[in-house]
């Protein structure tokens, strides 16, 4: 069952949507951000989001795509910084004519405060640890449970860290603490480590995301 990388296009958000929630919904940090939420109704908010994600021209997706089923198995989301490499991604935009692109808006079921308070620990360390270097952001990576261990993602990352070594820019990750073996493998460095709250299976947990950087290969 070969694996190969390709663009993603508007026609995948469904797709997306369903690998994104599937890969996270048992996660505590996801369970924090949407508590109580069913895994059909995050896969519809994803999907309601969809138009405006995809028609965000910072942002850049890629899919894996099993090539006997044609599934798509994965995917990644990445965004520049500081630079002007990301100009050679850039694709016409795909969305029809007939799908309202709506403004950005908080979530339905979101737990805003939670992703708010995340998300300005998240901007304090990179700042603080990058500055404004050109970089690469790595902003999602899933892939469905059923095709862990194949790969997946290791063809995403290799694809990210080969153009950025082309481009001269550093890598930045915030990860959960269980992909950071695999980060590694690739040149990344833990930097520093975010601690939240989370209500896991079991009760209240705390749950650690690890930022990671990659410098620039000489």
């Amino acid at each position: 069952m070969p694996l190969i990388l390709q663009d993603v296009t508007f026609a995948d958000g469904e797709a997306i949507a369903n690998i994104y929630i599937s890969a996270f919904f048992d996660d505590p940090f996801q369970r924090a951000l949407f508590p109580d939420m069913p895994f059909d109704k995050q896969v519809a908010g994803v999907i309601s989001r969809w138009p405006n994600n995809h028609g965000d021209i910072s942002a850049f997706y890629k899919k894996v795509v099993d090539t006997d089923s044609g599934e798509i198995v994965g995917y990644s989301k990445w965004g520049f910084a500081f630079t002007d490499a990301g100009e050679i991604l850039k694709r016409p935009l795909d969305i029809p004519e007939n799908v309202e692109v709506k403004p950005p808006s908080t979530p339905e079921g979101l737990d805003d405060a939670f992703a708010t308070e995340f998300t300005r620990k998240v901007v304090e360390i990179r700042g603080r640890i990058l500055g404004k270097r050109p970089q690469l952001q790595l902003k999602m990576l899933a892939t469905l449970p059923s095709h862990q261990r194949r790969g997946v993602a290791a063809l995403q990352l290799g694809w990210a860290t080969e153009l950025a070594d082309e481009k001269r820019l550093t890598c930045w990750v915030e990860g959960s603490a269980v992909a950071v073996p695999l980060y590694r493998k690739f040149g990344f460095d833990v930097k520093d480590t975010i601690v939240s709250q989370c209500s896991g299976l079991d009760g209240e947990i705390s749950y650690v995301s690890t930022c990671m950087l990659r410098e620039l290969r000489q």
